[in-house]
């Protein structure tokens, strides 16, 4: 489903909606963001009945309401600042909203590079909010820099042939990685 909004507080409380994502730009002309305008029909004929894309009609003003909502806190605000244009996407329709809500900004210049083209971004969004794969959400997993791995797995100590192999660690990660 689709809503273009003058106010975020006119989005409908529907039980069947599992997913909002809010398309926030801010006050200046981007063309990721008019990019975005462009495939809205298609985006949110895409996502189902279960989800909800939602665009506001003063851009400027519906990304400050979704910023106050969602982002709160100022240090999460600024991070949503510096991503624009992007969006947000949550499981809690602005009234039901917790703590331990979800809130995934994604900004669309990082989006085409982290997917692989629009055309997968678009498609493992359409999955994940369906239900169908959390290989949206994977994208988004921190991965383990090489020396963070190597500093679990090598213990280095001063003396004679100071390097030794953790045995443990390797075979957990073997263990996780097969599982």
């Amino acid at each position: 489903m689709g809503y273009a909004l003058n106010e975020l507080a006119n989005l409908p409380i529907d039980d069947d909606v599992n997913f909002y994502i809010f398309v926030v730009n801010g006050q200046f002309r981007e063309p990721l963001y008019e990019m975005m305008q462009q495939n809205f029909i298609s985006i949110a004929r895409s996502i189902g009945s279960n989800a909800v894309i939602a665009v506001g009609t003063d851009p400027k003003a519906f990304t400050d309401q979704v910023a106050r909502k969602y982002a709160g806190d100022s240090s999460r605000a600024a991070f949503l600042q510096r991503s624009l244009p992007a969006f947000l996407i949550t499981n809690a329709h602005p009234d039901r909203l917790t703590e331990e809500s979800l809130r995934l900004i994604v900004p669309l210049s990082d989006a085409e590079g982290r997917f692989g083209g629009w055309q997968n971004f678009f498609t493992l969004l359409s999955g994940y909010v369906r239900g169908e794969s959390n290989e949206f959400l994977n994208k988004f997993e921190r991965t383990e820099s090489f020396i963070d791995a190597a500093n679990k797995v090598l213990n280095i100590r001063p003396g004679m042939f100071g390097i030794s192999v953790n045995i443990n660690e390797l075979f957990d990660r073997w263990r996780k990685r097969t599982a």
